[in-house]
């Protein structure tokens, strides 16, 4: 049952209740279209009512007008306030519990995501649980997609989102991360069949910044990947065009359309895309999301210092690289987020010019690579240890570990 339908059979449920009994037949639908009449002077046709119910084969959409009025019924100001409700009841069931009742899904959800870090068990037992409960699901997924596990059976969350998420936002954010993982995991065929997901998937209306960054992210990130100079620069000078259109957009949004591009071409070696991506970064003047807290700002505030130290590292600009190094705090980093992007700025400190041992660096990124997974980073942190001529970097150099299974 998508969001949609259950919303409608809960309203279905709650008009009953007001009623007096559940509808279920013809003459039910004509005291209600009469009790309507009497209540709200609406001309509500009892036909339309049987239409609602199930009761006669429709192949159309209840109207505003008609859910509005069945939501009025119900002691609502209208079928928008009602969905709302409908979600928070949802959210109260899956968050909630007797001990804790306060109403912080954001917080909540935040500690579900600690106790999933920290135990394959929770990790798995939560995924079934979600099944049953598609709002909470589709709240938490979206709020707190967790990086640090998308080498995990973690990824299979993004598979059941989708089951009951079908709009065009939902599937690139959904096979945009599910691409991602594939990528850190050199699956080329996965690869291959997110990169065609997505790029079939068009920037609707309602696609948010985001989302439509990530489109392109991916496209190019996989153009480069297989080595089609012809697709990258198609997909580069669509970007460019699709940036302008989401400027507005950038500047409600706790990160940017540049931002969310960048984070994938820094595994590339373009320099002069990421370039104009960090000059033409689109800063954020107010936020559209008031129930976003001030962490998870600063979360991507922290994010952009460390995609900007890798991008200009690549571009060989030692002074940039430096400035933007020193100014991160990996601590700064959310839960879900913190080993997904310390792996990238210990790559960075790996790959500076300063002098001395990086024996520190190299043991906290072995550590990081077999938490997440990422053969990406195995393979690149081998071939640093094969090409210094230090013989103390050259133990143990970091061995794949097995994937976690469900």
């Amino acid at each position: 049952m998508n969001r949609e339908v259950s919303i409608l059979a809960h309203l279905q449920k709650k008009v009953g209740e007001q009623f007096g009994k559940q509808i279920s037949s013809s003459t039910d639908c004509d005291k209600l279209a009469s009790l309507l009449s009497y209540n709200f002077n609406s001309n509500l046709s009892a036909q339309t009512l049987r239409r609602f119910f199930g009761l006669i084969k429709s192949t159309s959409k209840s109207s505003h007008f008609t859910l509005d009025l069945l939501a009025n019924f119900c002691g609502y100001q209208d079928f928008e306030n009602f969905s709302k409700s409908y979600s928070n009841s949802e959210l109260e069931l899956f968050f909630g519990d007797v001990e804790n009742n306060e109403k912080d899904y954001w917080k909540k959800s935040e500690q579900l995501c600690r106790k999933i870090s920290e135990s394959p068990e929770m990790l798995i037992n939560t995924h079934h649980r979600l099944m049953s409960f598609p709002l909470a699901r589709k709240y938490f997924i979206e709020n707190h997609p967790m990086r640090d596990m998308i080498g995990t059976v973690y990824s299979q969350y993004f598979l059941a989102y989708l089951k009951f998420n079908k709009s065009n936002e939902a599937k690139i954010f959904a096979y945009g991360f599910l691409f991602k993982s594939a990528f850190l995991l050199q699956n080329t065929e996965l690869m291959e069949l997110y990169y065609k997901k997505v790029k079939e998937t068009e920037l609707t209306e309602e696609v948010h910044v985001i989302p439509a960054g990530l489109k392109y992210a991916v496209q190019m990130l996989y153009a480069d990947f297989i080595g089609n100079e012809y697709l990258f620069r198609k997909y580069s000078a669509e970007m460019k065009k699709v940036r302008l259109q989401y400027m507005e957009a950038s500047e409600k949004s706790v990160c940017s359309f540049e931002y969310t591009v960048l984070e994938s071409l820094i595994f590339t070696n373009r320099t002069k895309e990421m370039k104009f991506l960090i000059e033409n970064n689109t800063v954020q003047k107010e936020n559209d999301e008031g129930y976003i807290p001030l962490q998870r700002k600063e979360t991507h505030d922290e994010v952009w210092k460390i995609l900007c130290a890798v991008a200009y590292q690549k571009m060989g600009d030692q002074k940039s690289t430096e400035w933007y190094f020193n100014l991160v705090n990996p601590e700064n980093l959310e839960i879900g987020w913190k080993k997904y992007y310390s792996i990238m700025y210990y790559f960075v400190d790996l790959n500076r010019v300063e002098e001395g041992p990086k024996t520190n660096t190299i043991a906290k990124l072995k550590v990081l690579i077999n938490k997440t997974y990422f053969s990406y980073y195995q393979d690149l942190l081998n071939n640093f240890l094969e090409s210094t001529n230090d013989e103390k970097y050259h133990e143990g150099l970091v061995e794949q570990q097995p994937l976690l299974v469900s």
